[in-house]
């Protein structure tokens, strides 16, 4: 037999194959480890880091690092795909960029351990936005690769964890007695490269051989191709508002859960004495479990929409309940659902999104695109907290805009018509 026959006979049998247990569980476990990488920065390290370096700027330094990381991010996620493109037809792999971005990310971690002003934050922020996004834009892009779309549900459902799971690292990561600030973001590095690393070196990609051996189809009909391109960009505006609403609790949750506790007291102290993360524990438990149903629930059912309909609406209710807490109790029911919404919501868009990339070329350029409602919202959300000034005037009216948002995010994911 003849090499291209043999080839041609194995990409027959892989392109109607699903990916193993093995494939899909250590990306699962990989793809978590990338928002262990940030979410922890996000929530707790960075606000920590701003009080400590800016003071009583602390939340207009946080505003301006949120803008310019999200500025960074937003480039390099596109530049990063697009090259990871470039490597997957060249060499069948994207992986030499991820394991890149583990250790630019790592030396951002490095950088902003020994900042101590304003500039030597903002830019260990933006080496880590570089690092972050060199990783998690060839990582994203490997689903789209190699899952069939009939499966994508069931991966997606899997990946929804991820968001909560990071954020319950934050927790462990701020735990008593793990030391001062250099050993826990030396603890976070070893913990993110220990979840992706086993995927990056073991794992193979498998849809280079199956693209040679057999042609892609032909397009679809151009009424399609248009609907399709109408879908996307619903799809997309709808993940932009859920996901401002979303980098708004994470990059503000510290100072929103002070502003309920009255306590100023304790931006100062210790992290050990900090009450605050401890409530991610629950929510993060709570969004597991949702986000886990949710995904069995719709490939029975094989509908996105209705569960992205009633993830918006739990979101936003927790928000507005975040936004008349007057007790801890209440403040961490609200934050709970809202975590809860967000990351169903973000599991069953990720799923439905997927399957209106208009090119399999170019599928990590795309992705960047679709990117931009992950970095967008991270420089909309420090605007929207500058216009009201919640540091002043209090969280509530931020937390209902956003809650508004969200309300409209979901109504426009119901008008993507593809999936149905």
């Amino acid at each position: 037999m003849t090499r291209a026959p043999a080839r041609a006979m194995l990409a027959s049998s892989m392109r109607f194959s699903s990916p193993s247990r093995g494939f899909v569980l250590l990306y699962a476990l990989a793809y978590a480890g990338m928002f262990v990488s940030f979410m922890p920065f996000i929530m707790v390290l960075l606000p920590l880091k701003v009080t400590a370096v800016g003071g009583e700027n602390a939340v207009a330094l946080l505003s301006a690092g949120a803008l310019g990381g999200a500025a960074v991010a937003s480039v390099a996620n596109i530049l990063f795909g697009a090259l990871s493109d470039r490597s997957y037809r060249r060499g069948g792999s994207r992986r030499g960029w991820i394991i890149g971005g583990l250790g630019v990310l790592a030396l951002g971690y490095a950088a902003l351990h020994f900042s101590s002003s304003s500039v030597t934050l903002l830019a260990a922020v933006a080496l880590i936005q570089v690092g972050i996004n060199m990783s998690f834009a060839p990582l994203t892009t490997i689903m789209a690769d190699e899952v069939p779309d009939a499966q994508k549900g069931v991966v997606a459902g899997l990946l929804g964890v991820a968001h909560p799971i990071g954020a319950f690292s934050a927790v462990l990561l701020t735990a008593p007695g793990l030391g001062g600030e250099g050993t826990r973001y030396a603890l976070l590095c070893l913990l993110f490269v220990g979840m992706i690393a086993p995927f990056a070196a073991l794992m193979r990609e498998a849809a280079p051989l199956m693209r040679e051996a057999a042609p892609l189809p032909p397009p679809p009909p151009e009424p399609l191709q248009e609907r399709r391109r109408r879908d996307f960009a619903l799809a997309w505006t709808s993940r932009m508002l859920l996901q401002v609403a979303g980098n708004g609790i994470a990059t503000y949750g510290f100072f929103y859960f002070l502003w309920v506790l009255d306590r100023e007291d304790l931006s100062k102290s210790s992290v050990e004495a900090n009450p605050i993360v401890a409530t991610m524990t629950v929510s993060t438990l709570v969004a597991v479990v949702l986000t886990l149903v949710a995904g069995r629930l719709s490939d029975r059912v094989m509908r996105r929409k209705p569960f992205l309909a009633a993830a918006a609406c739990v979101m936003a209710g927790g928000l507005v309940t975040m936004a008349f807490a007057h007790s801890w109790g209440v403040a961490a029911l609200g934050h709970a659902a809202a975590l809860s919404g967000l990351s169903v919501f973000l599991a069953m868009h990720s799923a439905l999104a997927m399957q209106l990339l208009p090119s399999p070329e170019h599928r990590g350029r795309d992705l960047g695109i679709l990117n931009l409602t992950n970095t967008l919202p991270a420089m909309v959300a420090p605007l929207l907290a500058l216009a009201l000034a919640p540091e002043k005037t209090g969280y509530t009216v931020w937390l209902i805009a956003l809650a508004l948002g969200t309300l409209a995010g979901g109504g426009i994911a119901m008008a993507v018509r593809t999936q149905d």
